[in-house]
């Protein structure tokens, strides 16, 4: 039987610092094929990461980076190197990673770039076992997170699998947001590149990663978060089963299936 989890909130920036966690591969961590060979430290890589922070920093947007790994810290003007940015992973070595990940850092923002390493499949199941396993932390923390899901970059070669992957994932998460999901989705795959943006056939160049900073600066400010608590958060379950959050002690997820235990609230559970 396939449950549906559904989180309904309302959001807005307030002056805390929001904790913004940047996860994905190479992409996220800064990583060309040029360092397989001959590398750059790690604190000289930016990506993405790098412009963005610079953005938010000039719009005075209090921001944290957050991740368990650092690359950037040497970069001037400084960065918060702050990432968990995984060169050569896949979506669902990511997925595999992500509620321990959640853990450490307790984001209340994932900027999600994950695929590229797909080589073999359109299908993006392991980006939404991503999801569902910060669903999962959602629900056993009360910690709201919203997450940004790009809709990755192309290679500086069309490589017709990413498209695929794209409109498929696409597909797949307008399905969530009309379920309540808090998801945004960004198009990346828009961003603008062009072959001269790229460092080699897969990784953006560092106007290339300007290029990607400014879709997603552009999607934070249009879709901020509030960090406060929301007055109430349904989980929903199909068959149809309502039962408040408040009252949910633990969850765990196998797969399509979310299982749970739960106290029986007062107004009792309704099935229909």
């Amino acid at each position: 039987m396939k449950f549906v989890l559904i989180l309904l909130t309302c959001i807005s920036f307030i002056h805390a610092a929001t904790k913004i966690m940047p996860l994905g591969d190479s992409i996220t961590y800064d990583d060309t094929y040029a360092d397989h060979e001959n590398p750059r430290p790690a604190g000289k890589r930016g990506g993405y990461r790098q412009w963005l922070w610079y953005m938010l920093e000039d719009a005075q947007v209090p921001v944290d980076f957050v991740g368990s790994r650092q690359a950037g810290q040497d970069i001037v003007p400084p960065i918060d190197p702050d990432n968990d940015g995984y060169p050569g992973y896949t979506s669902y070595q990511i997925a595999d990673m992500a509620y321990n990940l959640m853990s450490i850092s307790d984001p209340d923002v994932v900027l999600l770039h994950i695929g590229t390493n797909d080589r073999t499949t359109t299908n993006p199941q392991g980006a939404l076992d991503i999801l569902n396993e910060i669903d999962r932390y959602e629900i056993n923390t009360k910690h709201h997170i919203k997450v940004f899901v790009a809709l990755i970059i192309q290679r500086r070669e069309y490589d017709g699998r990413i498209a695929i992957w794209n409109r498929r994932l696409k597909e797949k998460l307008l399905q969530r947001q009309a379920a309540g999901d808090d998801i945004v989705i960004v198009d990346m795959a828009n961003a603008g590149l062009t072959s001269d943006d790229y460092a080699d056939n897969t990784h953006p160049n560092t106007h290339g990663y300007s290029k990607m900073a400014i879709v997603w600066y552009d999607a934070l400010i249009n879709n901020p978060y509030d960090p406060a608590t929301p007055s109430y958060i349904p989980l929903e379950i199909y068959p149809k089963i309502i039962v408040p959050e408040t009252n949910i002690i633990e969850s765990n997820l196998n797969g399509n299936t979310i299982t749970f235990k739960a106290t029986i609230p007062e107004m009792g559970i309704e099935f229909k």
